[in-house]
């Protein structure tokens, strides 16, 4: 058992965080601000060290590592999130990684061809798109539908609260994985994954107005006889609710990573604060009830980085080893610390903007807008805190404590 990164993952680690400190933090503000707020230069840097392809195989361009990917997606994503503390740069790259990952094990050779090389490069955009105006967790109760006529699926109906509308429409391109009801009397086993390309005749979109991550849109989109080919059909029809689960395994991970590489920036720069401001002749962190409440951040996160390092290297040995660890394993080790990671993403940052008192508050302290964009996941995305909790019930105590059963 060897609990320490390769010494090519640390050299990638190491390369990364110089890159992100230089190229990516002195932006985060300007991220945060703006919308379209990513600039292309950026997406272009990361694209250069191979980030986009971390989950794609090199035969479509990638630079994936057999049985190694989640691993280096999850160094990935921390060093991003250290850099740009508002989420947005982390959620639209985890985004990308975490999808076409799925695409890459199940997509066709068409779509596959046709999508993956373009993510790499940074020039598409590759999300999820199962949440609907009437909810995101319930996914058994999904309405949008898709006919089969002529080689085609034909879309209709509406999604809603998801990320990376106007990217996929307007910055760059590409499109969602979204989930259809193609047979309803077989109800969750009447559901389909699609890759559904953007701007394609009969889709329309909006978008909201968010608290925090304002670097990356979210939205809603409508369809009406959108014509997808079947090619972008994901594994078999009638088969998208199991690929759903193992997708999300995959998100949430990286999700994960995105809170715990946020929040050990913001702890560490509480720590540094707390080391040399003075308070009654001392620093303030001679004061038992600051430096505690930083020793209890530490250690909760140290567990839960070693954990979420366990989830990742996990699911890529599950994919090596089949028989190694069920679907429904790897669930409640995921969503351990994807219940974990937001909350303690939001308070880590809630506490330190306390610490730095005034100062916190204001936006030339990059710790507001960490809290803001950390808590779009404590309430939804890819499954929010009582979802996880639901999830880890089911796979702990048995089937008796779901109870929707």
């Amino acid at each position: 058992m060897d609990f320490r990164l390769t010494p090519e993952q640390e050299l990638f680690k190491k390369t990364l965080r110089e890159h992100c400190e230089k190229n990516i933090a002195p932006f985060s503000r300007e991220i945060d601000e703006k919308e379209n707020g990513i600039p292309n230069e950026i997406v272009k840097g990361l694209v250069d060290l191979g980030v986009y392809g971390l989950t794609t195989p090199a035969e479509y361009g990638g630079t994936a590592l057999a049985g190694e990917e989640l691993t280096y997606a999850n160094i990935a994503i921390q060093e991003i999130a250290r850099a740009e503390m508002s989420m947005s740069l982390p959620v639209y790259t985890l985004l990308c990684l975490g999808w076409s990952f799925l695409i890459g094990k199940y997509g066709t050779k068409q779509l596959k061809e046709e999508v993956l090389p373009k993510v790499v490069s940074g020039e598409y955009f590759v999300g999820i798109n199962t949440t609907e105006p009437g909810g995101g967790s319930d996914i058994a109760n999904i309405k949008t539908s898709a006919v089969h006529k002529d080689g085609n699926f034909i879309i209709n109906g509406e999604k809603a609260y998801i990320s990376g509308v106007r990217e996929a429409f307007e910055q760059r391109n590409g499109g969602h994985i979204t989930m259809v009801r193609t047979d309803p009397k077989a109800g969750h086993k009447g559901f389909t994954f699609l890759y559904v390309p953007a701007r394609l005749p009969g889709t329309t979109y909006t978008t909201y107005k968010d608290m925090g991550r304002m670097g990356l849109s979210t939205g809603g989109f409508t369809y009406k006889d959108v014509k997808v080919p079947d090619y972008c059909v994901l594994g078999e029809v009638n088969r998208g609710f199991y690929l759903n689960m193992e997708g999300f395994n995959a998100a949430r991970i990286l999700v994960s990573a995105a809170c715990v590489g946020m929040a050990e920036k913001a702890l560490e720069i509480s720590r540094d604060y707390v080391s040399k401001r003075m308070m009654f002749g001392q620093p303030l962190a001679k004061f038992e009830g600051i430096s505690f409440e930083i020793a209890e951040d530490h250690a909760s996160l140290e567990q839960l980085k070693l954990y979420l390092q366990y989830a990742a290297w996990a699911t890529d040995t599950a994919y090596q080893e089949p028989g190694f660890m069920t679907q429904r394993q790897l669930s409640r080790i995921i969503s351990i610390c994807k219940m974990e990671a937001p909350l303690l993403a939001v308070e880590i940052a809630r506490r330190a903007m306390m610490h730095h008192g005034a100062f916190g508050y204001t936006k030339d302290c990059p710790l507001e807008m960490a809290m803001r964009g950390a808590m779009s996941y404590a309430v939804g995305a890819e499954g929010g805190y009582h979802i996880q909790k639901l999830i880890i019930a089911r796979e702990y105590i048995g089937d008796v404590a779901v109870p929707y059963r």
